[in-house]
């Protein structure tokens, strides 16, 4: 049985060593079609156990029968692998030291030796290699791979045989020879598995020769290899994570050989950034710090920052750079690099801008610690700088002694403290809901305002006061907003002055509002009541000034005092007069009865009732008003709004029309008040109550007193005036005539009334009878109008006309009263010169232009020719004519005549024509009654009546 199963064994090896190798006419059986169904076998039958020996009988026994050369050497190749086997057995198994491998080695140097170009051959010297390796026989066995290297670079077994050539080289201390045999193992490709090792070594073999640079390519090929997706090192297992942690350790080295920090970015602009790309940063600042190089370790990091300031890793390499200064114990360059990183990556940097919330998160860490630190460094450099030393020349000594003059030391002061101001904004801006945020905005108020920068102080007090109510620090920012808003109104240009005595108003009025319990409360809310009163905030004032006297407990009386002043003032200003009345009263209480500034205040009470006054005046109610005003009168006796007051209740009593009320208000105030500037009005106030009482004698000679004695030259002259009117009105006639003569005589300005004073004379003359007066005045009207030049108005040219009318009249009356007669030459010259001194009286009327005037006047030279026609026609006849020559005489008088009334017609047709344009006076009719006489066939017409039935046909 077990040589039948060895004998099956044989043949299964030798049909399948055919097939391998090709054979082609060897019968390859059934297709699998041709299969029978695949059965199991029967687990009862025991499968035999073979044993090396046994298949080594085997092979021994097929190649005692084989006869084919091909079929023997692959019999005597297995037969050399089953000896190698059998050796490492009993190598593994041997506990004493001896050779093993003898049999093995001389088979397979026989095999090498029978079938050296065998294609196979690579892989009996690769065996033949490891016995003698595995028996301790190394030279051979380098020999061996040596001579297969050299022999076979193309076989398989290639990158084994290189890699243990390399390692043997390395070990040796060849390392130009390892770095050659592992550069051949790393050229058989990836595939490998000694190509990792290989990268790791070549790199290595590079280091052992100095060759840094070039070792760091190879060492980045290894962590190529092996980095995982994530590119974090920490996350691999087992051999890999110890090759990428000696890699990284031995590039530190290499780095730190050569120019630090500076190398890996020099070679890396050549080779490409890696994902590990920090990491080799990381390393070499590591290894910097552990042989407490520290200014080499934090020269690496801020390498790092400067050359990739937006990476995700930069951050960890600032705070690593001040941990290394706080390692290394240099403290002047721990705040600079604290600086540095909130600049770099706080929340005003384009860094944070760019980078989402988890990494702002991590950043926000560090800021909260760094930026109070630079804050309270600055504020606490700062305020060194302010303390004053005890002595002037101890100042001078310490000035010089920093370099510094006083100025410019309070200018390096200021400075330092706008710097922890900023660092203080810097914390709000970064953690604006922090616990600690009011504090740090109450401090950079503080800085602010030691650094002179009173706006920015206000905006931050103002918000630790209202918009944080910071218990702690609110009262005392609060009341410091308000002072150093003072100090601004002080300070301040006068176009911002206002700005800032708001901003005090508005702040005293919330901390009275948010700090009522504060002492200080009841002072500064009077301060605002006073302000706003000043800045014509009335309605602001009084309500300010309102809860001052009602504050609880009261206020000190001074303060309420200055509250119910500025209601008064206020309420006043707001023409609440009557509660402006009672807030005075209310100062008057709380005064000293000896106090100077009493006086005042009983002017501004009787100002409230005058004030009352006048809104009943405004709201119609002029009795009540009259009742107030004299009101006043009892408030302040003799003072100058009670004259004032007395003075208008008496003009509105003459409103009133209560004249024996206002004249006995008006004598009585004249009678006190007598050189008072009012008691010069009485007169004509006077005049105007006794002209309502109708009696116009007592009114005109008021006025006569007036235009005697009034100091005033105008007053006098208007008195003048209405004095005369008044006279005329009582028809005093004389008194008037003489008071307008007076007046036309003395006043030849103003023009206009000047001419009304002379018109007025002729009037009076008119009906006084007395003609010849009247001319003079009449020709005073003209000869004043025609010189008037620029001050001629159309009243005075009026007047002129209406003279010259009446002048023209006495003309044309004296060219009618001339008869003709004979002899009719000398008759007929007079007449012609009436004529044309009536013409040209008439003429002069035209040329004022005023159509009532001009129509007459047409009408009268049209007159004028018309009787000087008739009056030719019917004039004297010679008395020694005959017949014949009589009749001679009327044709040429006719003839004379004609041309006078064509003229007449034409002018009377020319007036008529007036009518067209829609005047009609007396004159134009006059002139169609004329036309109507003088050509009866046109003008004398009756209207024709057209008649007709209302009978419907």
């Amino acid at each position: 049985m077990r040589k039948s199963t060895v004998a099956a064994l044989v043949l299964a090896v030798l049909g399948q060593g055919c097939a391998w190798f090709g054979d082609g006419d060897i019968d390859r059986g059934p297709t699998l079609a041709e299969l029978e169904p695949a059965q199991l076998p029967d687990p009862e039958i025991k499968i035999p156990k073979v044993t090396l020996e046994d298949i080594e009988n085997s092979y021994r026994g097929a190649l005692e029968v084989a006869e084919d050369p091909e079929v023997r050497r692959k019999i005597l190749v297995r037969l050399a692998g089953l000896e190698m086997a059998r050796s490492e057995q009993t190598q593994l198994a041997a506990t004493e030291v001896r050779r093993f491998f003898d049999g093995a080695i001389d088979m397979y140097e026989e095999l090498i030796e029978l079938q050296e170009a065998h294609t196979d051959t690579d892989t009996l010297r690769y065996q033949l290699a490891k016995a003698y390796a595995l028996d301790g026989r190394v030279e051979e066995s380098a020999a061996v791979l040596d001579k297969l290297a050299a022999d076979y670079p193309q076989s398989s077994l290639i990158a084994e045989a290189q890699f243990r050539r390399a390692e043997r080289f390395f070990s040796e201390g060849n390392y130009a020879a390892a770095e050659a045999a592992y550069a051949a193992v790393m050229a058989v490709g990836e595939e490998s598995p000694f190509y990792h090792n290989a990268l790791y070594m070549h790199g290595w073999s590079q280091f052992k020769r100095n060759n840094y640079r070039a070792s760091l390519g190879s060492f980045t090929k290894v962590l190529d290899a092996i980095t995982p997706p994530n590119g974090d090192f920490a996350s691999l297992d087992g051999p890999q994570r110890s090759l990428s942690e000696d890699t990284l350790r031995v590039m530190s080295l290499v780095f730190s050989y050569l120019d630090g920090a500076q190398t890996i970015t020099e070679v890396y602009r050549q080779l490409g950034e890696r994902p590990y790309h920090h990491q080799l940063y990381d390393r070499l600042g590591k290894l910097y710090l552990d042989k407490r190089r520290f200014r080499d370790s934090a020269d690496t990091f801020i390498h790092y920052v400067k050359n990739y300031p937006v990476s995700d890793y930069s951050p960890a390499f600032s705070v690593r750079t001040i941990k290394v200064y706080e390692l290394g114990n240099f403290p002047s360059l721990i705040l600079p690099a604290k600086e540095a990183f909130v600049r770099g990556y706080g929340i005003h940097s384009q860094y944070w801008g760019m980078k989402e919330e988890p990494i702002r998160n991590e950043l926000r860490t560090y800021l909260h610690v760094y930026i109070p630190e630079l804050a309270k460094y600055y504020h606490a450099e700062a305020q060194q700088l302010k303390q004053a030393p005890k002595a002037k020349q101890k100042a001078a000594d310490d000035a010089q002694e920093k370099g510094l003059s006083p100025a410019q030391r309070l200018a390096k002061q200021r400075q330092t403290y706008l710097t922890a101001a900023g660092w203080y904004q810097e914390f709000v801006d970064t953690f604006p809901k922090d616990k600690q945020t009011p504090e740090m905005v109450f401090l950079m108020a503080e800085t602010f305002y030691e650094a002179r920068q009173l706006p920015r102080a206000i905006d931050a007090y103002e918000r630790v006061a209202y918009h944080y109510l910071d218990k702690k620090h609110g009262p005392e920012a609060g009341y410091s907003a308000i002072l150093a808003a003072q100090e601004l109104i002080e300070q301040a240009p006068a176009e911002t002055r206002q700005v800032w005595a708001q901003r005090k108003i508005d702040n005293a009025l919330n901390f009275a509002d948010y700090y009522a319990t504060d002492k200080r409360a009841p002072g500064v809310l009077t301060q605002a009541a006073q302000a706003l009163l000043e800045q014509g905030e009335h309605e602001k004032a009084v309500a300010a000034a309102r809860r001052i006297t009602e504050w609880q407990p009261p206020a000190a009386t001074e303060l309420r005092r200055t509250a119910w002043l500025v209601q008064g003032h206020g309420l006043f200003d707001l023409q609440r007069y009557a509660e402006a009345e009672v807030a005075y009263r209310s100062v008057l209480q709380l005064l000293n009865p000896k106090d100077p500034d009493r006086a005042k205040i009983e002017e501004r009470v009787a100002a409230s009732i005058f004030k009352t006054a006048e809104q009943s005046l405004a709201a119609g109610n002029k009795a009540q008003a009259v009742e107030q005003l004299l009101r006043v009168r009892a408030a302040t006796p003799g003072s100058e709004i009670a004259i004032k007051a007395q003075y208008d209740a008496a003009n509105y009593l003459m409103e009133l029309q209560r004249w024996d009320e206002a004249e006995r208000e008006l004598t009585d105030f004249r009678a006190r008040f007598p050189g008072h500037s009012l008691s010069a009005k009485i007169p004509a106030k006077l005049v105007v109550v006794y002209q309502a009482m109708q009696s116009w004698e007592l009114a005109a000679d008021t006025l006569g007193g007036v235009a005697k004695s009034d100091p005033d030259p105008n007053v006098r002259r208007q008195s003048l005036f209405l004095a005369a009117e008044l006279y005329e009105k009582g028809e005093r006639r004389g008194d008037a005539i003489a008071q307008y003569r007076q007046y036309a005589n003395t006043y030849p300005e103003p023009f206009d009334i000047a001419m009304e004073a002379k018109f007025k004379l002729q009037e009076l003359y008119l009906a006084d009878k007395q003609p010849g007066k009247r001319r003079f005045w009449l020709r005073k009207i003209v000869d004043g109008d025609a010189r008037a030049g620029a001050k001629r108005t159309d009243r005075s040219r009026y007047m002129a006309a209406f003279s010259s009318t009446e002048l023209a009249h006495d003309t044309y009356q004296n060219f009618v009263r001339i008869p003709l007669k004979l002899p009719l030459q000398r008759s007929l010259k007079n007449k012609k010169k009436a004529l044309q001194d009536t013409l040209a009286a008439y003429k002069k009327i035209l040329d004022y232009g005023v159509a009532e005037f001009a129509t007459q006047a047409n009408f009268r030279i049209g007159e004028v020719y018309s009787r000087l026609s008739s009056d030719l026609m019917d004039s004297e006849r010679p008395k020694d004519l005959d017949a014949l020559a009589l009749e001679q005489y009327e044709v040429l008088l006719e003839e004379q005549a004609f041309p006078f009334e064509e003229k007449a017609i034409e002018i009377h047709e020319a007036n008529a024509q007036r009518s067209w344009t829609g005047l009609y006076d007396d004159w134009v009719k006059q002139s169609f009654e004329s036309l109507a006489r003088l050509l009866p066939g046109r003008y004398q017409k009756s209207e024709t009546v057209v008649k007709y039935s209302e009978t419907i046909y």
